[in-house]
């Protein structure tokens, strides 16, 4: 089978990768862009402002800064992440969350593994690069028509 490289297989592969993701973080209570945001506040060195918090994900799936906001309130109802005391500005993972952002690794590395399984490292690599470029330039590209 000939597959060509184009628009269409990348959002197809993207969006078939990221369901069989999406039924695991079902399984957790998460949506995807939850999971994301819970990604980035528990990879942080300690707690970030809202705003940076909301910025990521907004960078990282294209959405508004609202809708970012909101994930981020949800997560704060949810008791994964938590306003800080003295500053509530600024927001951290609480034990829950680092638990629950442990579960979502876990589950996205098995299901990396298993669909990523028996492809040469020289494919998967230029793959990469590929890639790689594309998401550069459609960035730059976002970032001038701005």
């Amino acid at each position: 089978m000939s597959a060509t490289l184009n628009g269409q297989l990348l959002g197809r592969t993207h969006y078939a990768t990221r369901a069989v993701l999406e039924r695991e973080l079902t399984r957790l209570g998460l949506t995807f862009g939850q999971s994301l945001l819970l990604n980035v506040l528990a990879a942080a060195d300690g707690p970030l402002p809202r705003v940076e918090a909301a910025r990521k994900l907004t960078e990282a799936l294209k959405l508004s800064a609202e809708a970012a906001h909101a994930t981020l309130a949800e997560l704060v109802a949810a008791t994964l992440v938590a306003p800080l005391a003295e500053d509530a500005s600024q927001v951290t993972v609480t034990p829950a969350g680092r638990q629950t952002q442990r579960l979502v690794a876990a589950a996205s590395g098995e299901i990396g593994e298993r669909l990523w399984a028996g492809l040469p490292a020289d494919d998967l690599a230029a793959a990469a690069r590929v890639l790689e470029v594309v998401r550069r330039r459609a960035e730059a590209s976002l970032a001038s028509a701005a």
